[in-house]
């Protein structure tokens, strides 16, 4: 077949880049934009330290309605990784990630950058290179759609270390409308913190620090209830695939919980929305405080109820191949389809069910034990004292004391109601307790001995 006849028989199927950067950032909201790129700090920190110590270095944010800046001196990105593949939509086949890193898919930069604003610049420091990369996004659309390469602004291949250092320094200006509206808002702000110190809680605790808005960022640190009565669940999966292995850690347990005794006062308990299952991929939380049937709740556990808001559960998907975890691209989510993920969400739906178990149990010794004596489980979760995972005393079963045989006791009734939340407060700072039941014993007492007196 002749060229002009191959040429005759061709059709364009290159995509328009207007088209393909709406189409890319579609996907991902502002926030896990964000999060990939403190996910580049924190590989590079790992390709520098491994799973050593993390000591001296950072990633600091700082953020604005009109200027986004992220910055780290975690290793920087060579000149050679940034002619190759760095800006590549998608990475090659041919390049391998370091063991345990977090980006898998070679979009995540990119992504977040387009998804920010219309200009960006990337500089980037190694130990004997430096570039800068300068884009308007405007422009670089308008070129004509073969052309997809970017033009680096400065190269110096014999870069100096010592002068100042290595790492990387991204800012992005021209955001876009809705950007610019959620980085001016203080809740957007807070919903990062929260985000960074749930997510990368375990580089922080090897010594990185992640700084936002000129703040550190306190780390989300897991635990659970453990006594000689209480012991949470521990138990190891290894799932052996073609492709590689992938080892799983599943935590199981109850957390203390400081609010209103009755179920029926949902509205009070202030930290319910830590209850739930954390799911972390190589150490990169993917949910947190899940309640929904991805983890079995309403299928094969119980629909979440307030009475189960002190359950706690962590799952740690761990591989060397980062395309075995159960995350979609975003890394926002759970990849439902995957049949590790499918494997498990048994054993997750297995350890629930044993502190679920425990939970209904607790319920049931406040609605018929009278007597602190009574309410064994109820006591030992009173004082157990809570304990870091590393720290867990690892046991294959979640234990806890038997349930007592309630005996009926005529003699003995129980009394529940209602009263303004303010007034309530008061009387319990008097009182200086936060337990409602003992708040109402006392005062009960204080009107018996006034009005009523002792018994002859």
């Amino acid at each position: 077949m002749t060229d002009s006849a191959e040429v005759s028989r061709r059709v364009e199927a290159s995509p328009e880049k207007h088209f393909f950067i709406d189409m890319l950032v579609k996907d991902i909201e502002l926030l896990p934009a964000i999060l990939d790129l403190v996910d580049n700090s924190v590989d590079g920190a790992r390709r520098q330290r491994g799973e050593g110590n993390y000591d001296g270095l950072q990633v600091e944010l700082t953020i604005s309605a009109d200027r986004f800046e992220i910055s780290d001196n975690c290793g920087g990105i060579s000149v050679a990784i940034a002619r190759d593949y760095a800006f590549r939509f998608g990475r090659p086949k041919s390049v391998v990630g370091i063991p345990g890193s977090v980006g898998q898919f070679g979009v995540g930069m990119k992504r977040a950058l387009f998804k920010m604003g219309r200009w960006f610049s990337v500089e980037s420091r190694t130990d004997d290179s430096h570039f800068t990369l300068e884009v308007d996004v405007d422009d670089w659309a308008k070129q004509q759609d073969s052309d997809w390469t970017f033009t680096l602004s400065h190269v110096d291949e014999n870069y100096d270390a010592s002068r100042e250092g290595v790492g990387t320094r991204i800012v992005v200006t021209s955001l876009h409308d809705t950007v610019a509206e959620d980085f001016a808002s203080t809740q957007t702000l807070g919903n990062l913190r929260y985000q960074l110190r749930l997510r990368h809680r375990e580089a922080m605790d090897r010594g990185l620090r992640i700084i936002l808005q000129g703040e550190a960022v306190i780390p989300f640190v897991p635990e659970l209830q453990q006594s000689n009565e209480v012991r949470p669940l521990y138990r190891t999966l290894v799932l052996d695939e073609p492709a590689g292995v992938v080892n799983v850690k599943i935590y199981a347990g109850v957390s203390e919980f400081a609010g209103p005794e009755s179920d029926d006062q949902a509205e009070e308990f202030k930290r319910e929305r830590d209850a739930g299952w954390y799911v972390f991929c190589n150490n990169r939380l993917l949910i947190a405080a899940d309640r929904t049937s991805l983890t079995g709740w309403g299928d094969g556990l119980p629909v979440y109820h307030p009475q189960y808001r002190r359950f706690r559960g962590y799952v740690f998907i761990d591989s060397a191949y980062n395309e075995l975890l159960p995350w979609n691209t975003t890394k926002t989510g759970v990849d439902q389809d995957s049949r590790v993920w499918r494997r498990i969400a048994s054993e997750i739906k297995q350890a629930g069910t044993e502190v679920v178990q425990m939970l209904n149990k607790v319920k049931s010794e406040r609605q018929n034990a009278e007597l602190p004596e009574d309410r064994p489980i109820a006591q030992a979760l009173a004082e157990a004292p809570k304990v870091r995972l590393r720290d867990i005393q690892l046991s294959t079963r979640f234990s806890y004391p038997t349930p007592r045989l309630v005996v009926n006791r005529p003699n003995l009734r129980k009394i529940q109601y209602s009263v303004e939340k303010s007034r309530y407060e008061a009387v319990a700072e008097v009182l200086d307790t936060s337990a409602v039941a003992e708040v109402g014993r006392r005062t009960f007492d204080f009107f018996y001995e006034r009005q009523v007196g002792e018994d002859d």
